[in-house]
């Protein structure tokens, strides 16, 4: 019966004494900084990239920690839907995120919102150590067409918008929004460069049927152009694929043969402007891009000239565009 009594005794000494080894336990986080790498404005696609987080504990007993890892709005604003990077006074919209999918918004115990990750971390072996890593997935969502070239950044450091909590527990692990101390903090940097980009799609010019060329023919197409905001561009169009063919002089060749009708393309509707790529008194268009769609019309015609034989005449000419 006494050594019963004995055993309680030290069991019960045992509970009491056990959290109070916990408090000499250290945490400290170290987060790699995450770059999104080039971001087009004008590709409409998404942009993903990520980074890591490592939790390494130090002086840890055989109860497990619960660490808590925030991460704020970031120096680009005070969102967390969307987080903002800069450039100057230009914003990039991104966010963070807890997986890979981008379904939860990695927050801080100073939103009410978004909530910080909370992971345990048990001891490893008998070296009163331990550690995690977590990963930070971000993403910059498409077609931000406002956006300027340049580099857009945003820095996390310091109590909530990048710290770490945690403390050792017996059975139940707290919550995150009761842990605010112990803490530790540490900093990271989300950035993200923004270039100079342009995308063209062209429609095909038909000038219809003609029985005998003895007067002009007129036709159109439109070159549709989107470039990043403030991007200056031009558009040269080359001579053609016919035999002999120039920018001052192009030339449509029928299929299946060698006879050939010759046109001319221009950037306006008076023909006075021949497109070509600034050879034989052609120029190229300029332009400065505005992040969004602009449509160019291209101004065909073909004076009158000796009939070929009858058929389908055609040309196929290449439009480079230069940013």
């Amino acid at each position: 019966m006494m050594k019963r009594a004995l055993w309680l005794i030290l069991l019960a000494a045992w509970l009491v004494s056990a959290p109070k080894l916990a408090f000499a336990q250290t945490c400290n986080a170290v987060a790699s900084s995450l770059n999104f790498g080039q971001v087009s404005p004008v590709a409409g696609t998404t942009v993903s990239a990520s980074s890591t987080i490592t939790i390494n504990c130090t002086g840890m007993s055989i109860l497990p920690v619960r660490a808590c890892v925030n991460i704020g709005t970031g120096t680009g604003g005070s969102s967390y839907l969307p987080r903002i990077a800069l450039n100057g006074t230009n914003q990039l919209q991104y966010n963070l995120y807890t997986t890979s999918g981008g379904s939860t918004v990695w927050g801080s115990r100073g939103s009410t919102t978004y909530s910080p990750i909370a992971l345990d971390i048990s001891q490893s072996g008998t070296t009163g150590t331990g550690s995690a890593t977590l990963t930070v997935y971000g993403r910059v969502p498409a077609s931000q067409t406002g956006l300027v070239a340049g580099t857009y950044t945003s820095s996390f450091a310091g109590v909530l918008q990048a710290e770490l909590n945690y403390a050792a527990y017996l059975l139940l692990a707290p919550a995150c929004a009761s842990l605010t101390s112990p803490s530790s903090t540490f900093s990271f940097t989300v950035s993200a460069n923004v270039i100079n980009d342009c995308t063209i799609a062209s429609t095909n010019i038909n000038f219809g049927t003609a029985g005998i060329l003895s007067s002009t023919l007129t036709a159109t197409g439109t070159l549709t152009v989107a470039c990043t905001s403030n991007d200056a561009y031009s558009i040269a169009i080359s001579a053609g694929a016919g035999s002999g063919a120039s920018v001052a002089d192009r030339v449509m060749t029928r299929s299946g043969g060698t006879d050939k009708i010759h046109y001319q393309l221009y950037q306006n509707a008076s023909y006075s402007l021949p497109w070509g790529d600034g050879t034989n008194g052609t120029t190229a268009l300029t332009g400065t891009g505005t992040g969004s769609s602009q449509s160019v019309t291209v101004y065909a015609r073909v004076l009158p000239q000796t009939t070929p034989q009858a058929g389908t005449y055609i040309d196929t000419v290449i439009a480079t565009i230069t940013y």
